[in-house]
């Protein structure tokens, strides 16, 4: 089984990664990936592109919290892959890659947004679970 570990930059990035790393471990052959998706959009500016030391930091971050779980995993005796993505949207970029790569789940984390945040933004878990190939495990 190949499963996707879906994983932003919030404290609850932690339950994500456990409940995907308790799944492996109970799956015989499962392998696991850490995608982290990354969105350069400048919401703070008008016109033009996030600067590039800026788009560096988010990247490193990015970067930093992969790796992280690939400790994790390797600490409980399992291997990880990790993924950085770029794009707007990270429900379309997490769905997109587990297509292309053939995953058979995507763990995501829903920390329950308020309505307002919904309405705004949309939930990036309701969004993955309506348009994956793929089950779909959401830790709350």
């Amino acid at each position: 089984m190949k499963i996707l570990v879906a994983l932003d930059n919030s404290d609850f990035a932690k339950r994500v990664l456990e409940k995907a790393l308790q799944v492996a471990k109970t799956t015989e052959g499962a392998t696991l990936t850490a995608i982290n998706v990354v969105n350069f959009t400048p919401y703070f500016l008008n016109v033009g592109e996030m600067p590039p030391d800026v788009q560096k930091n988010i990247r490193a971050h990015a970067d930093k919290l992969t790796s992280w779980a690939k400790e994790q995993a390797q600490a409980q005796g399992l291997t990880m892959d990790t993924a950085v993505e770029e794009s707007y949207s990270p429900a379309d970029a997490i769905v997109k890659y587990a297509e292309k790569n053939k995953f058979d789940l995507i763990v995501i984390g829903h920390k329950g947004a308020s309505a307002i945040e919904r309405f705004l933004v949309g939930s990036v878990a309701v969004n993955v679970v309506s348009h994956a190939h793929c089950s779909v495990l959401v830790v709350r």
